[in-house]
């Protein structure tokens, strides 16, 4: 009996011992092929990771030289193993749109948008595609959303790219007093920066804002003194706007400096040279009031004999037209009465008359240009004067 309790005690040790093994063995290949599973697993994950920035790297590539349609195919191969990736779905877009997939493009930025609004990158490339689309004021918000968006890297450098920017899209949609604001804006936080401000006066002078466009190129002068670009802009500016002493000087200045620059190839234009001549012939024609009385009579004199000629050859042309001169009827009276005929003798010692016979003059160049067609000679140049009456006194 005793025996028989044994036998079964030690075959109930190795049917337990058995099955220890047993279950010790599975537990070991299930932890193998667990070990195996996720080894392959994450090899695969990390090659498909790697293809994945291999195929973004190389639509980045193709961007970068020009190739938006072979960047499409590379970075939907790169989604393809990495779906979801941001940054590769950002190329994506910015590759339809520089394909010309407008439409495509734009919805696709628009997804990302509504994710991320206050994205600067996002909104600017709204906008530029907006623009494409003609959709004004829609661009114009975006351009405004990506000024004040988030960027990576210099923010404010960005910015003020996009703010210039928007001043162009706004030029080109001739909002003109919007252009100016945003330049304004934009130079006000800018640093002292030739090209800068060489750019911001552009822009100006493309936004009808020729005193603000003035400023900047004074400024850039105040940097480069020397600087042929802001001397030549700056002279015809102050050209249009009567100062022809200062515009003589400038463009006598920035003539200096292109024949002094040998490294430059840039060479005077015939329309830089025009302006100096005429700068200085209107200073020569110009009775200004701080010369010698003498002088100025002289000079007064002169111009009344030009305006007596364009006149009196004015009237010939409309009387054999019409058979009469109604367009100059109030010019004719003019000229016939007692101040037209001023003598040197009057004019010396009467500045008031002086005045009265300048006045005459340019009465003449300006209606006679309306009638007659645009003058040539001392004639143009005492038309461009009469624009700017206040370039005689001191």
């Amino acid at each position: 009996m005793t025996l028989q309790t044994e036998d079964s005690s030690s075959l109930k040790r190795r049917l337990i011992l058995r099955d220890s093994l047993t279950f010790l063995s599975l537990v070991l290949i299930t932890v193998v092929l667990f070990l195996i599973t996720f080894f392959l697993f994450r090899s695969f994950a990390s090659h498909r990771l790697e293809l994945g920035q291999r195929w973004s790297a190389r639509g980045q590539a193709a961007i970068n030289s020009g190739h938006p349609d072979q960047a499409i195919v590379a970075l939907r191969t790169a989604l393809s193993y990495v779906p979801g990736q941001r940054s590769y779905e950002l190329l994506l877009a910015q590759a339809l749109g520089d394909a010309g997939h407008t439409e495509e493009s734009y919805n696709y930025f628009l997804g990302l948008w509504e994710t991320e609004p206050g994205n600067g990158f996002i909104n600017l490339r709204l906008a530029r595609l907006a623009a494409k689309k003609s959709d004004v004021q829609t661009a114009i918000n975006y351009y405004r959303a990506a000024i004040y968006g988030t960027w990576e890297g210099d923010g404010v450098l960005r910015r003020r790219d996009v703010r210039l920017e928007l001043a162009q899209y706004l030029i080109a949609q001739h909002e003109l007093g919007d252009a100016r604001t945003e330049l304004l804006v934009a130079a006000g936080n800018a640093p002292d920066d030739v090209p800068l401000f060489l750019t911001i006066a552009q822009l100006l002078e493309q936004a009808n804002a020729p005193r603000d466009a003035l400023n900047y190129y004074h400024k850039v002068l105040a940097l480069e003194p020397k600087n042929p670009a802001a001397l030549e802009s700056a002279a015809r500016l102050e050209y249009d706007s009567g100062h022809f002493d200062d515009a003589h000087r400038l463009m006598e200045q920035a003539m200096h400096e292109r024949e002094a620059d040998t490294a430059n190839q840039e060479t005077i234009t015939p329309s830089d040279k025009e302006m100096l001549d005429n700068s200085a012939r209107i200073l020569a024609l110009a009775p200004l009031k701080k010369l010698p009385n003498n002088e100025r009579v002289t000079r007064i004199l002169q111009a009344h004999a030009l305006a007596k000629k364009r006149f009196d050859d004015c009237s010939a042309q409309v009387s054999s037209a019409s058979g009469i001169a109604t367009p100059l009827h109030d010019l004719t009276t003019k000229w016939a009465s007692k101040d037209a005929a001023s003598n040197r003798a009057t004019l010396l010692n009467d500045p008031s008359q002086q005045d009265a016979t300048m006045q005459l003059v340019f009465d003449t160049e300006t209606q006679t240009s309306k009638v007659c067609g645009a003058p040539t000679g001392d004639d143009a140049l005492l038309l461009q004067l009469a624009k700017f009456p206040k370039a005689m006194e001191p």
